[in-house]
Order: structure tokens, then sequence, then C-alpha cells
């Protein structure tokens, strides 16, 4: 009897050992699912344009504690550094910049929220952005190879998370990562 129940607890930890093997082998598919839904103090705006990769104009819904009017402000993603695509394009700027155009096209609706310091030096609001399915766009650049990771203090919430992106897409070469 007690032989029956060792193979059996041995039969069930196989199989738990098996499941958690072909999880966690998917590399980016791991990551995707482990990446962050729109958080309860996000808060909804409008996209008005892009300006590249990384930066776009947007107004609030409703002014709040981080975007005090409903005014046209600019966004700067945290924790993404795109290539420039001015004054003269950098290798995978254009790129980079339709992504973003493509995923947050003029007129779309976007859940956005701070991290510690919400404005920078150049009067920008600095965000991460999800789309209203749920997609984590600073992250979605980061791992597609758009950008590379840059991180401030005291904006690190998600670093660990971006550098992991950053080192997938790497070696994947994807985007810059296998053009530039």
């Amino acid at each position: 009897m007690r032989r029956r129940a060792a193979v059996g607890i041995l039969c069930l930890a196989v199989v738990a050992v098996g499941i958690w093997w072909l999880l966690t082998r998917g590399g980016s598919d791991v990551a995707a699912q482990t990446l962050p839904g729109i958080p309860a103090n996000a808060f909804e705006m409008t996209v008005e344009s892009v300006h590249d990769g990384d930066t776009l104009r947007a107004h609030v819904a409703v002014p709040n504690a981080v975007v005090t009017d409903a005014e046209s402000t600019r966004v700067r993603l945290i924790g993404v550094d795109t290539p420039e695509i001015s004054p003269a394009p950098e290798c995978w700027g254009d790129e980079a910049t339709a992504r973003l155009n493509a995923m947050l096209p003029a007129g779309s609706t976007v859940w956005a929220a701070a991290d510690r310091d919400a404005v920078d030096q150049y009067g920008r609001h600095l965000l991460y952005v999800w789309t209203p399915d749920g997609r984590f766009v600073n992250a979605e650049l980061v791992r597609e190879g758009a950008g590379t990771v840059m991180v401030f203090a005291p904006n690190t919430r998600h670093e660990t998370l971006l550098r992991s992106l950053e080192a997938e897409a790497s070696a994947a070469g994807r985007g810059l990562w296998g053009a530039c």
C-alpha cells in the first residue's frame, strides 16, 4: 500500500514538473503573460498625434492629480527610448514612429499612469500607457525592438521587466537589434 502511494506521489511530481517546464520554456510567451495590465490608478486620455516612437500628444478626458487640465499635453513614454526622426532619421526611427502610430492612432483612447515623477525638465508628462484592450505600450515597443530601455530614477517601477524584454529582443535580432 505504501509503495503504491509513493509511486502515485512520484507520478504527480513528474507531471507537475513537466507542466512547469512547458509553461516556462516559451521565452517571450512567458514575458507576454507577465506584462502588467491597466492599473487601478490609470486615467483615460485621447491621442491627438504621435511625434516619434516614444513621444505623443494627448489630452485627458477628466483632469486629475497627474494631468491637471484638459488641454493638449506632450507625453513621453517612461522607460523606452526610440531612435530620433529629426533633424535626420536615425536607424529605425521611422519604423518606431510608425509602430507607435499603429498602436495609438490619432483619436484613440489610451489609459495612462505615472510613476513617481510625472513631469520631466521639458514639461512633458512621463507616463506608462496601455491600449483599451490592456496592451502595455511601453513594454511592447521594447519587446518588438522598436526602442531600447532608458530609465531615470525614481521612475523605475517596470525597469526589470523592460530590461528582460530588451535582452530578448536583442538576442532575437528584433527591430533595431537586427537592422542597426
